[in-house]
């Protein structure tokens, strides 16, 4: 009887060991689920076989593809009862498609989805296995085949199954930069996820960094970032409340940040950056973290805090050996650069010859490497360099496209500031005209009317809604901004090549316009109706007038 009952207490362990184990898996603590897992000891057929489909799982969380296909690989033949073996046959296929053989996976996963629809597996099996064979799909680039997959997974509503199918379509979309119903996609997964049984923060993770992301390239007066609700999503604690580095929630962290600095919140951008910089879990990370605190010191023009943050960053960015980094850390030196560009433009260069110098290849199935929108902050960058080496043509060409590539795809913020330092770029023997810096401010007033762009613009960004400046034409509109800048009209002739005569008759024409009888009149009149001159340093800006702006 003692050894009936020792039997017994052992079955009844192990039992509770399992459970532990799921509850754990389930909650997304995979350290827990670990140690559960580990003390199973003796136990059961039923409840070795799915602790070995538990451990799979978790291991398949970390990463750890091959050894799944080592634990599974001889096991496969054990399993008892058709939904088991599924879901053991799945596991494995799926290990091998990360491991390096995607076709290999590929062809498993499919000849199973065959056999579990027709034999009839479990809903939720079927569903799992549909959204591996579009996550495979998403490693090769076969963004339809992907889409198709997920879409199925998504419609059998299987818990975060179907929450990770939703997400992976919102990655197609991002990948065909289809940008705006991206951010549909990922908002739904976002609001799904909290209806799950299952947890999975790694997930969810992925998912809010995608909505900041978005947002940021999307801000505009018709969408809003929705980072004031997220801040505890980004970063969850661990059991004794304290905030675990990581990547993902220091980028998200950086992108609220940028957020609240698009909307001119001065408070809430440093406290979300500072957030970003305390989250970075690696030196290559708090490149990038402080990189971000000086961009965003830069854009509220406190250039002494922007310069001391740089400054830190570069000291950093010399003891990381940027070969070695894996993904989106390096994008910290493209930050860094441009922050440099305004304070130290020297080692704006340098900074930016050692990005470009990186010759390791970013890991194919990150969607950042192929991004449309790391080619739009590379090329951004590398025009300022241009500028800085003297090189005005190349500089303004690479403006250009900047802002081509960004209107296309609905990044406004960007599209502006590539005007805006378009304008600042004048080219030997080309006049530099006001068409950029107006359709700057177009974009200025009706989406950023409180951010740095618009102090960037200075009284330039209350131009375009100006009813007399609106009825002047493009050279007579020139010759005004000349005047706000206070040159003279023999200064104006030499800059815009025309006789000092046709100046003056133009300068008339203003004057007719305006209702006034003199150059001081009009420039007394403009400033009374918040119009004046683009400002490029802050200690020179006027602030810009706050009845020309609309409300946000």
């Amino acid at each position: 009887m003692l050894t009936d009952r020792f039997h017994v207490n052992q079955s009844a362990l192990a039992s509770s060991a399992l459970q532990a184990a799921r509850e754990a898996y389930l909650n997304s603590d995979l350290a827990a689920c670990f140690a559960a897992l580990d003390a199973l000891g003796g136990s059961a057929q039923t409840d070795r076989r799915e602790a070995l489909l538990l451990r799979s799982r978790a291991l398949l969380k970390l990463h750890r593809n091959h050894d799944v296909v080592e634990l599974l690989g001889s096991a496969l033949k054990t399993f008892v009862g058709f939904d088991e073996e599924c879901t053991a046959r799945m596991l494995h296929a799926v290990a091998i498609a990360r491991s390096g053989s995607a076709e290999r996976g590929l062809a498993l996963l499919l000849e199973l989805h065959d056999v579990a629809c027709a034999r009839y597996a479990h809903p939720t099996i079927q569903a799992e296995i549909a959204y591996w064979i579009a996550f495979v799909h998403w490693l090769r680039r076969d963004f339809d085949a992907a889409a198709q997959n997920a879409a199925i997974a998504e419609a059998a509503h299987a818990d975060v199954v179907s929450v990770r199918a939703a997400s992976l379509r919102g990655f197609v979309a991002v990948a065909q930069e289809r940008y705006a119903e991206a951010l549909g996609l990922f908002r739904a997964a976002f609001e799904a996820y909290h209806t799950c049984t299952e947890r999975d923060l790694d997930a969810l993770e992925r998912i809010v960094h995608q909505i900041a992301s978005l947002e940021v390239t999307l801000r505009s007066a018709t969408v809003r970032g929705t980072h004031a609700r997220r801040a505890e999503v980004a970063r969850p604690a661990d059991a004794r409340g304290r905030r675990a580095p990581g990547s993902g929630r220091t980028q998200i962290a950086a992108l609220d940040a940028w957020l609240y600095t698009l909307d001119g919140e001065r408070a809430d951008a440093y406290r979300a950056i500072r957030i970003a910089e305390d989250l970075a879990p690696t030196a290559a990370w708090r490149v990038w973290a402080l990189a971000g605190r000086a961009s965003i010191a830069l854009a509220f023009d406190d250039l002494a805090i922007a310069n001391e943050f740089a400054v830190h960053a570069s000291e950093i960015a010399e003891t990381v050996d940027w070969n070695a980094t894996a993904d989106e850390e390096r994008y910290g030196l493209i930050l860094l650069a441009e922050v440099l560009a305004s304070t130290m433009p020297l080692a704006a260069v340098s900074t930016w010859t050692k990005y470009a110098s990186i010759t390791t290849q970013l890991d194919r199935s990150l969607l950042f490497r192929s991004d449309v929108r790391l080619w739009i902050e590379e090329t951004f960058v590398r025009a300022l360099v241009h500028r800085i080496r003297g090189e005005t043509r190349e500089a303004r060409e690479e403006f250009e496209a900047v802002y081509a590539a960004s209107a296309r795809i609905g990044c406004l913020w960007r599209a502006a500031l590539a005007l805006i330092e378009l304008d600042a770029t004048p080219a030997l023997g080309r006049p530099r005209g006001d068409s950029a810096l107006e359709a700057a401010a177009a974009i200025v007033n009706e989406h950023f009317p409180r951010s740095f762009l618009a102090r960037r613009l200075g009284r330039w960004a209350n131009v375009p809604g100006d009813p007399d400046v609106a009825r002047l034409a493009r050279v007579p509109r020139l010759v005004l901004r000349h005047l706000l800048e206070g040159r003279s009209a023999k200064e104006i002739a030499a800059v815009m090549g025309l006789s000092p005569g046709t100046v003056k008759n133009y300068v008339n024409g203003i004057l007719r316009e305006f209702g006034v009888r003199s150059t001081p009149q009009l420039l007394v009149t403009c400033y009374r109706r918040g119009l004046g001159a683009p400002s490029w340093h802050a200690a020179d800006a006027p602030a810009p007038h706050p009845q020309s702006f609309r409300s946000p």
